[in-house]
């Protein structure tokens, strides 16, 4: 019943956010923001999916309310491969993860370290959804940074290979 209930609340969330990003051409707010970043965390592929990725890059460029560091850190550079079909869709979740946790802990949104983190985990979300509903996504570099979460290591990984290190 729990599971039903988890299914049926995403599903009435995607719906209230694919109807707000449809209403509106390129201009949504904090909330739809947040609710759209996780609802592509849950289905990366979601019908209009390449829209929705548009408005949000169109946000996080035009708003004041939040701003993220974008970088190809080694923790994450070998995941932005161009022969990887999904890396434009894993980039972009990465800066959305990043922008959401800003958003939802502003006393935290100049710690670029815990953004960075949340970016690499919204993106590995991201991808263990893509990779459920479509096995050919699966990517090497990917899985890597899924061991290093599962043996908790991530964090350290991150933040030892985080964009200030350049």
């Amino acid at each position: 019943m729990k599971k039903l209930t988890i299914i049926f609340t995403f599903l009435i969330t995607a719906l209230l956010v694919q109807t707000a990003i449809a209403q509106s051409d390129t201009t949504i707010d904090k909330a739809t923001f947040i609710k759209a970043v996780k609802a592509l965390e849950q289905d990366p592929f979601i019908k209009d999916a390449k829209k929705y990725r548009e408005v949000l890059t169109f946000y996080l460029i035009e708003t004041k309310d939040v701003s993220v560091v974008v970088c190809t850190s080694d923790a994450t550079k070998a995941l932005y491969d161009k022969k990887y079909k999904f890396s434009n869709e894993l980039f972009g979740q990465n800066m959305f993860g990043m922008a959401v946790f800003k958003l939802e802990n502003p006393d935290k949104a100049t710690d670029e370290k815990a953004a960075q983190l949340a970016g690499v985990e919204s993106m590995l979300r991201t991808y263990e959804a893509m990779v459920k509903q479509n096995p050919k996504a699966q990517f090497a570099a990917a899985d890597a940074l899924l061991a290093k979460r599962a043996d908790g290591t991530l964090a350290k990984f991150v933040a030892d290979n985080d964009c200030s290190k350049k």
